[in-house]
């Protein structure tokens, strides 16, 4: 991996390492000193290490590790400190074994220096596998913020994730797959964050951000303004497992809910529960009218927990209103009706989000991050958290 952006990368020094001390060691005598830094540009330029943040990456497997290593790759802001950890057989042999890299790239400004962003590619087995945190703890740059991208199936229960949190300012994850309905994971999660003060960023709620836009911008049709106030129920079609077998995890359709509780001020009467025909939770919104809620599986070839329909219902003055949203690959498509009468039909142009760039944008909004906050507190009280 190189910086990116608008510098051309150099891999400017490598070694290797078999224990966390010698890569703790290597790194810090090649910053200690000039000389050592000297051995970096072979120009006149003055080596100075980027002073943005701590990029922790765990990945399982051969395959995700391979995706997570080409995601990186795209990065348009480089971490100061990148540990990409592969945890191998937990139960095997204590092993250990990392390669170092540093980049460097002389910097536009023309002030003489090159910025450089370090690598570590780490191979941990054994009771190592299983204490991440005795690698990121001294791994680590102490005065730069550390964020946590976990690209595998989350335990939040697991001793050693809930000490690692302790020193992790931000949790990046795919709530969307995790096991079973997902939420457990995302309840555990959320308890073990809030307890070490850690933020959270879910990809599968950052990737919901073109649904959001266009139920929004639908809201603000003249026609559809003045049934805001009065919505009464909030239905997500969802598909279901093939066959219906096995649970499908519901990650994504409780986010639509969650997040127009929060925009709502709603509170959670009665919080989502499992029925024959999917799930279902009751809302009351700031004037104390309820919301009825239900997210329905259907029986459609696409990967299962998908959102495929967002439908919005609400009564005012004895006039009712249906709002619909669904979504392809490249748009999302409002439509509004007023008692069953046609009003508004608006397409959106809104691809669907990758996976480099909702870590772009995770890296990015950071503790700005004006929605996620309100929105993953709904969601916890969706789920009873």
């Amino acid at each position: 991996m190189g910086l990116t952006g608008t510098l051309l990368s150099t891999l400017r020094w490598s070694s290797d390492a078999t224990t966390v001390a010698e890569a703790d060691a290597l790194l810090s005598r090649l910053w200690a000193s000039a000389d050592a830094r000297s051995a970096l540009t072979p120009g006149s330029e003055a080596a100075v290490r980027t002073g943005v943040m701590n990029l922790v990456v765990v990945a399982t497997g051969e395959e995700r590790a391979a995706h997570a290593a080409a995601t990186l790759q795209t990065l348009q802001r480089n971490p100061s400190r990148t540990l990409f950890i592969v945890p191998r057989d937990p139960e095997g042999p204590a092993a250990f074994k990392a390669h170092l890299e540093v980049f460097c790239a002389v910097t536009p400004r023309g002030d003489g220096t090159a910025a450089c962003t370090e690598l570590l590619w780490i191979d941990a087995g054994g009771p190592v596998a299983r204490h991440l945190t005795s690698v990121i703890a001294p791994l680590a740059l102490h005065d730069l913020p550390t964020l946590l991208w976990w690209d595998a199936p989350l335990d939040p229960t697991n001793a050693d994730l809930r000490q690692m949190l302790r020193g992790i300012d931000r949790v990046m994850f795919d709530g969307s797959t995790q096991p079973g309905s997902g939420l457990e994971t995302l309840r555990h999660l959320l308890e073990a964050a809030g307890q070490s003060g850690s933020a959270v960023s879910d990809f599968s709620l950052i990737r919901q951000g073109r649904w959001r836009d266009a139920v929004a911008s639908m809201f603000d049709e003249p026609a559809a303004a003045p049934f805001l106030g009065a919505i009464a129920e909030i239905e997500i079609e969802y598909a279901g497992a093939p066959g219906n077998h096995g649970p499908v995890n519901i990650v994504k359709p409780l986010y639509h809910v969650a997040w127009l509780a929060s925009r709502l001020q709603a509170r959670v009467d009665a919080p989502l529960e499992p029925g024959s025909r999917g799930w279902s939770a009751r809302l009351v919104d700031a004037l104390g009218h309820p919301i009825d809620v239900r997210l329905v599986p259907t029986d459609r070839p696409t990967r299962p927990g998908t959102t495929q329909r967002v439908t919005i219902g609400a009564r005012r003055r004895g006039a009712e209103a249906r709002l619909d949203v669904v979504a392809d690959g490249k748009t999302t498509t409002g439509r509004l009706h007023v008692d069953g009468a046609p009003v508004r039909e608006r397409i959106f142009s809104a691809p669907r989000a990758t996976e480099a760039s909702l870590l772009g944008e995770s890296l990015e909004l950071g503790e700005i991050d004006p929605l996620s906050p309100a929105i993953l507190r709904a969601a916890a009280a969706l789920i009873g958290a």
